[in-house]
């Protein structure tokens, strides 16, 4: 259905960049719309009403009207402020994560309404103090299953034998986990996975937030998870990814404070 000359979205912002001496341009991922990008004229003043709606990681109700190129924010009002969420690096960091994935694996204009409630979950959580790197590897992999992109976990992608209950080996270039047999003749890069790593995958995958917050992942597991998601993740997009490198930093910055 066309989009009309003036319309409301909800949305949440995934990115911005200034544009001149006082507009923005943000990317936006609405409920309905799917992601475009739009200008918020004078954002930048600082008597502009529509400056705190157009940072990162801002959910409102934007009122737009259709431009030649881009179409133009002329109102805004908040839905969530996610505070929570920006008063530790850590939060702020991982908040920036699931945004950029979300502009990663999706193209303008498309409506997926189950991505835009997966990114509001997760951004919701993150605010209420969740730990952020178990939001982000049940964010990860639900994002990846939504995008066509789901990692094998049940049975050896190479020849489907369902996986036994010991260690296996995962392979980002083959999709998933490899069996004992078919770990010889897998190219790339593969690392061990443990059976305490591969259970958890497969929990969070099959489970909605409440259900997954359940599990208890130490720091152990929590880095051998991100490291198998993070490869995968990587092999998928053909890239790393901009916040998890600032995640590292983060902790990084955590650990010499210490």
């Amino acid at each position: 259905m066309p989009i009309p000359r003036t319309y409301r979205a909800e949305a949440i912002v995934l990115k911005g960049m200034d544009l001149g001496e006082a507009d923005r341009i943000v990317t936006l991922y609405t409920r309905y719309f799917g992601k475009l990008r739009a200008i918020a004229k004078g954002a930048r003043r600082p008597t502009s009403r529509l400056a705190g709606h157009v940072e990162p990681l801002a959910h409102a109700t934007f009122q737009l009207a259709k431009g030649r190129e881009l179409d133009v924010i002329t109102q805004a009002e908040t839905r969530e402020t996610y505070r929570g969420l920006r008063e530790t690096l850590v939060e702020t960091a991982a908040g920036w994560y699931v945004a950029e994935l979300v502009d990663r694996f999706t193209v303008d204009r498309v409506p997926s309404t189950p991505t835009f409630d997966l990114l509001a979950t997760a951004l919701r959580h993150l605010n209420r103090g969740q730990p952020a790197g178990f939001v982000c590897r049940w964010f990860d992999l639900h994002l990846l299953d939504r995008a066509g992109f789901r990692p094998e976990l049940f049975r050896c992608v190479q020849c489907a034998v369902p996986l036994e209950e010991r260690d296996h080996v995962f392979s980002p270039a083959a999709g998933g986990v490899l069996c004992a047999r078919c770990r010889a003749e897998a190219e790339g890069v593969v690392a061990v996975i443990t059976v305490r790593a591969l259970k958890s995958l497969r929990y969070l995958l099959r489970s909605e937030f409440a259900e997954a917050a359940r599990l208890r992942i130490d720091a152990s597991l929590s880095l051998e998870l991100e490291r198998h998601l993070r490869a995968f993740l990587q092999t998928v997009l053909d890239r790393d990814v901009n916040a998890a490198r600032l995640l590292d930093d983060v902790r990084g910055l955590q650990s010499a404070g210490a």
